[in-house]
């Protein structure tokens, strides 16, 4: 928690991207807003500039959010709600879900789709970015092994069922670091789990990581990591 705001470059680009999506579609001014996975708070503080009088619902699976939420918000305007979000209840009569970076944890995403369904009042909203397939691709192709993504195209048949898919996109962010090894440093600052740990846990192993990359992802001064985020917005049918 202490690192990752300094270090999250696409997750700060990704949550204000969102947001700029959030503004243009929602048509309304909502009443209650609930975020899946507020983390830090992110896309928590582009929101509230969009909505600042809204009663906001920020739920976490760390503890600690809480209490860095907590400064972003004046007076008695938010519940902070711990736990994980495919186990714990939604309050009811949502009118505006969001979420940055956090379903692509969910195994069984539709789960979550009936769940956020449910919570949410008639005309609601919700608004979300995960990841796609390309999403760390340079360390599935080094190591074999990362999170298994759902395509765009798959998204869009699991949210159909309850939703009319107003927006969905994708994009590809190529972020530069000086090393391999600050792309490590990268991964432990923000907790984002690329899943090569098992490739790096021995000094050997590190140094037949940092030889692969700058080998197969250098441009010559720098070497590349992929994000690969998807956006969607969507109306509660």
């Amino acid at each position: 928690m202490d690192t990752y705001d300094d270090n999250a470059y696409a997750q700060k680009e990704i949550a204000a991207k969102l947001a700029g999506l959030i503004s243009d579609l929602y048509p309304d001014i909502p009443k209650t807003i609930m975020e899946i996975g507020c983390g830090t708070g992110l896309l928590t503080k582009n929101i509230l500039s969009v909505f600042p009088d809204a009663y906001y619902y920020l739920n976490d699976i760390n503890d600690k959010a809480g209490l860095r939420i907590q400064s972003l918000f004046s007076g008695n305007r938010h519940t902070f709600i711990s736990g994980d979000a495919r186990l714990i209840d939604f309050p009811d009569g949502i009118d505006l879900m969001i979420s940055s970076s956090t379903i692509q944890w969910f195994e069984n995403l539709s789960v979550f789709i009936e769940k956020a369904h449910r919570s949410l009042s008639p005309q609601a909203y919700m608004f979300l970015s995960t990841f796609g397939e390309n999403n760390l691709k340079e360390i599935r192709e080094i190591t074999g092994t990362g999170l298994k993504y759902p395509s765009p195209d798959c998204l869009r048949r699991l949210f159909s069922s309850g939703f009319e898919v107003l927006h969905l996109s994708e994009e590809e962010m190529r972020v530069p670091f000086n090393s391999p090894a600050e792309i490590l440093s990268h991964f432990r600052s923000t907790g984002v789990n690329a899943n090569c740990s098992g490739a790096v846990r021995t000094k050997s192993g590190l140094k037949s990581f940092c030889n692969k990359y700058d080998k197969m992802f250098s441009n010559g001064t720098e070497v590349i990591l992929t994000y690969n985020p998807v956006f969607l917005g969507l109306k509660k049918k």
